[in-house]
C-alpha cells in the first residue's frame, strides 16, 4: 500500500473534491498498489471497489484506436504515410490527403471538436443511420490550420483515423477491438459498454448531462460517441483500473500484441515545436505543470481522459500509474483532478524511491 498517494485519495473523496477514484501502480508488470476510494456517485452512493468500471473517455485513443493501428501496420494493412483517402475514398477535401502519422500526432490540420450530436435528429440519435451522418460531416471536414506547422489536439482527427480503420478491416470499430486488442490482454474488464451493455459491473457514474437531461452510468459522456452510438475513435471505452494497466503494459514490454520496432516507431515525438508533446497517438509529460508530476521522465508516455481518467508509464522506471477518477460527477466544472493527478505521481514516485 502507498500510504501518502492513498491518503490523498481519501482526502480528495473526503471533502468532495472528486466521488471517487481507483489507484492502480504496477513496476516491471507486477502490481504493488491498487485501491479505491469515495463512491460511484453522489446521490444514491456506492463504495468504489477496484474492480468499479470508469467511462475511459480519451484513452480510448490509446488503448484502442492508436494500438489497432500499430496492429495493421505491422500487418501491412496500413502505412503510416498513406494519405487519408486511400482508407476513405469517399472524402474529397483537402484533409483527404494528409497522411494518417500526422491526424495520430495531432498535427493534421483537422479541427479540435465539432458538435455533430446537436446535427443529428433527436429520434436517431444511437443508431446506425446516426453514426452514418456523423461519419459524413466527418469527411466533410476541412483544415483548421496548415498540416503540419502546429499540434492541435484533435478529436476529430481521431474519428477520422477509427473510420479508416474500419474501412482497412471491413469491420466495426468495436468488433476490431475488442477481437484483436482486449480479448487478448484485458478480457472481461474492458468494453464498448454502450455497444455492449453488461449486467452484474458496478460502473461509476459521470456527469448529469444538461443535455441528455440525467445522470450518465454506462453511456458515454463524449456527446458525439454517444450520439453515433457508443463508439468513435476518439472514446467509447470503459474499464477498470486493471485492464488499462494490462494493455499499458504492452506498451511498456511489447509482446501479446504488438512488436517493440512497432511499438517504438510509434513512441516518437513531434517536432512541430519546442513545446509539443504528442507522440503517435500517445501524450507525453509537457515541460511546465505536467499532469505526471515533476518525476516522469523523457521517454515517459501516457493520455488523459476528459472524465477524469489518467494513464502514465515511465519505461525508465519501469513504472505504469493508472489513476481513474469520475471527476465529472455531478458536473463537467470540476477541476480539482488538475492539481490531484501530479500530487498523487509524485507521492507515487516518491514512496517507491524511483
Amino acid at each position: 500500500m502507498l500510504k501518502e498517494a492513498a491518503r490523498i485519495l481519501d482526502e480528495a473523496t473526503r471533502t468532495r473534491q472528486i466521488p471517487g477514484a481507483v489507484l492502480r501502480v504496477d513496476v516491471a508488470g507486477q502490481a504493488v498498489h491498487e485501491s479505491a476510494h469515495g463512491v460511484t456517485r453522489f446521490d444514491n452512493p456506492q463504495a468504489i471497489t477496484t474492480d468499479t468500471w470508469f467511462d475511459l473517455a480519451s484513452l480510448t485513443k490509446i488503448l484502442a484506436t492508436t494500438p489497432a493501428i500499430m496492429l495493421l501496420v505491422q500487418n501491412r494493412a496500413m502505412s503510416l504515410d498513406e494519405p487519408l483517402s486511400v482508407y476513405l475514398p469517399e472524402m474529397k477535401t483537402p484533409l483527404a490527403e494528409i497522411p494518417l502519422r500526422q491526424f495520430l500526432s495531432h498535427t493534421g490540420g483537422a479541427a479540435a471538436w465539432r458538435p455533430y450530436h446537436l446535427r443529428i435528429d433527436p429520434n436517431k440519435l444511437g443508431t446506425f443511420e446516426a453514426k452514418n451522418k456523423i461519419r459524413n460531416m466527418h469527411l466533410a471536414e476541412t483544415p483548421e490550420y496548415r498540416p503540419g506547422s502546429r499540434e492541435l489536439y484533435s478529436d476529430v482527427g481521431f474519428a477520422l483515423l477509427g473510420f479508416a480503420i474500419e474501412t482497412a478491416t471491413g469491420e466495426s470499430l468495436d468488433r476490431f477491438v475488442m477481437e484483436n486488442i482486449v480479448r487478448q490482454v484485458a478480457d472481461g474488464e474492458m468494453d464498448y459498454l454502450q455497444v455492449n451493455p453488461r449486467d452484474g459491473i458496478q460502473i461509476a457514474a459521470t456527469e448529469t448531462c444538461p443535455w441528455r437531461g440525467r445522470v450518465l452510468v454506462g453511456e458515454v459522456h463524449d456527446e458525439n460517441t454517444w450520439a453515433a452510438g457508443g463508439c468513435l475513435g476518439q472514446a467509447g471505452l470503459f474499464g477498470t483500473a486493471a485492464a488499462v494497466a494490462a494493455l499499458m503494459e504492452e506498451f511498456r514490454s511489447p509482446g501479446k500484441l504488438c512488436g517493440a520496432k512497432t511499438v517504438r516507431a510509434f513512441m516518437r515525438k513531434n517536432t512541430v515545436s519546442p513545446e509539443a508533446t504528442r507522440r503517435l497517438g500517445f501524450d507525453s509529460p509537457s515541460r511546465v505543470d505536467s499532469s505526471a508530476g515533476r518525476y516522469f521522465g523523457p521517454n515517459s508516455f501516457g493520455h488523459l481522459g476528459f472524465t477524469g481518467a489518467s494513464a502514465w508509464c515511465d519505461p525508465d522506471k519501469a513504472l505504469i500509474v493508472v489513476l481513474l477518477t469520475n471527476r465529472v460527477h455531478p458536473t463537467r466544472e470540476n477541476q480539482a483532478h488538475k492539481h490531484l493527478r501530479p500530487l498523487i505521481h509524485d507521492a507515487v514516485v516518491t514512496e517507491l524511491k524511483l
